[in-house]
């Protein structure tokens, strides 16, 4: 068994405009990358009865409109 997390955000302004760079997406890519590498699976957040032995990590900027998001599988 496995259990999957999905993620899943757009981007506002402070005024709460939906951006539209392309460049500010990857950028968030990124930093969505490292953090959840660094901080989450490498700081751990299970209890001690349960350890992560395998994971994978998928970041991506999809070219679609902000919108609701897609219902889980």
């Amino acid at each position: 068994m496995k259990i999957q997390a999905i993620l899943e955000f757009d981007l506002v302004d402070w005024d709460g405009i939906p951006v539209d760079d392309r460049e500010l997406f990857d950028l968030a890519a990124r930093d969505t990358d490292h953090a959840i590498r660094t901080r989450l699976m490498g700081a751990g957040f299970l209890g001690t009865d349960a350890i992560i032995r395998t994971w994978t990590l998928r970041v991506s900027v999809r070219d679609e409109p902000p919108g609701e998001p897609d219902p889980p599988d």
